[in-house]
């Protein structure tokens, strides 16, 4: 039998995910960008030149809707693209100096943003979180 602590834990943690999701589209909104369109950037911005299946892994797309992100990022002037000489089915991205300009204004305007959702709780609360989030996700992979 399912405690009800759980299924109440369950509901917290998705309506806090939707919670930071909705407060991170407002943000992201202030620069033109979607969620996943900056989920991109970052993974550019913070790995350099990526393949779209790398980045697609990283940000749990489809390679389809991958295509779709790095068209409009593109358009942008934020990533551009180039074929692998090895393999013609491999694309690999890159962040462009204005993508990477970008990311240096957003990040630490996120960093702030985020602060104040912590604002509080303390580190240890806040590890406590990262800890039971770490044990919940282990949980998964082991069911798998």
């Amino acid at each position: 039998m399912v405690h009800k602590t759980t299924l109440d834990s369950f509901a917290c943690l998705m309506q806090t995910n939707r919670y930071m999701q909705d407060q991170m589209k407002d943000w992201l909104n202030k620069y033109k960008l979607t969620l996943t369109e900056y989920s991109v950037l970052q993974v550019l911005h913070q790995k350099g030149r990526q393949s779209v299946q790398q980045i697609s892994k990283r940000v749990w797309l489809t390679s389809g809707s991958m295509t779709y992100v790095i068209d409009r990022l593109q358009e942008k002037g934020y990533l551009s693209r180039s074929d692998c000489k090895e393999d013609r089915r491999v694309v690999f991205v890159t962040i462009t100096n204005a993508g990477k300009e970008l990311m240096d204004v957003i990040s630490p305007f996120l960093k702030e943003e985020i602060s104040t959702l912590f604002q509080q709780t303390t580190e240890e609360e806040q590890q406590l979180v990262i800890d039971i989030l770490h044990k919940i996700t282990q949980n998964k992979l082991t069911h798998t």
